[in-house]
């Protein structure tokens, strides 16, 4: 095979490796951090990161009619999903954090029914509908109906990033993903100002070691690895090449929540998890079956 589709797999694993660790570190840095103070460092870190990318490859800037669609894709992506992602880690494992993300994909083509008039079909009706049951099964897996605030958080995180999803999609028409990422970034830190002084305060009285983890969740998953998804795209022959190191996601944030905690997630992550992973991989095997 070509080189760059071999090199197309490492960004792609490189990729799905940063996000992983978001789900570890993250709890780990709530730690000594506010779901709120994570929020806007997080997304401070990755600004001046993406900031440094966009001056050193350039790129065109948003007109002032152009800016609202930026601010609610910065609102949506990164502001409120930060906010929902850390509220839902607090009470969370990390791989069943992990494991009710994976839906946004599913709840992604939905959304992109009721905006661009896309179908998913029966497939996709089967899809979602076995993601949720696995959802049940995690909820239910101790013998009651336990749908714990961690769930509903971490629920509202997968759809505010399928909006996200979305709303990229719209945008990609004009500006490039580089582009997309940074101004994104750079309107949800700029809509997550009101924490910073607190945030402030809590960067002076937190341990080092957490800070270091906080820096690592803003460049890492959050800024390097869009970048380098964005890579592996582009040297990726078929989009299916890289798109299914997806599916490694909660395997990776199970080994890293092992080795970094010392925990292993209880049974009913893993029976709910296998469900919604199915339902998943269902519905990406039917929607490349439409395509052809």
């Amino acid at each position: 095979m070509q080189a760059s589709f071999w090199i197309s797999q490492i960004f792609a694993f490189v990729t799905v490796f940063f996000w992983s660790s978001a789900y570890v570190f993250t709890k780990v840095a709530l730690e000594s951090y506010s779901v709120a103070s994570l929020a806007i460092l997080r997304c401070l870190v990755a600004s001046l990161c993406l900031g440094l990318a966009l001056a050193v490859k350039g790129g065109r800037l948003p007109g002032l009619a152009e800016w609202p669609r930026f601010f609610l894709a910065g609102a949506v992506g990164f502001a409120l999903y930060t906010l929902a992602f850390n509220k839902g880690s607090l009470s969370l494992n990390p791989t069943t954090s992990c494991i009710i993300i994976s839906t946004s994909p599913i709840i992604t083509a939905f959304l992109a029914q009721a905006v661009f008039g896309e179908r998913p079909g029966r497939a996709g009706w089967l899809a979602i509908g076995t993601a949720f049951a696995g959802i049940l099964v995690i909820s239910l897996w101790d013998g009651e109906l336990l749908v714990s605030g961690g769930v509903v958080w971490m629920l509202a995180a997968a759809v505010l990033i399928s909006l996200y999803n979305v709303l990229q999609r719209g945008l990609s028409r004009h500006f490039g993903a580089l582009e997309i990422t940074a101004y994104g970034f750079f309107a949800g830190t700029l809509l997550l100002l009101p924490f910073l002084p607190e945030a402030v305060e809590e960067v002076r009285n937190a341990p080092l070691k957490h800070t270091a983890v906080l820096c690592f969740l803003g460049i890492f998953p959050s800024a390097l690895a869009y970048l380098s998804w964005v890579k592996a795209l582009a040297l990726a022959p078929k989009t299916g090449n890289v798109s299914n190191y997806m599916f490694l996601t909660p395997f990776l944030a199970l080994l890293l929540e092992y080795f970094v905690t010392g925990e292993i997630p209880g049974s009913g992550t893993f029976a709910g998890g296998a469900v919604i992973l199915a339902g998943l991989a269902f519905f990406v095997v039917a929607g490349k079956r439409q395509r052809r």
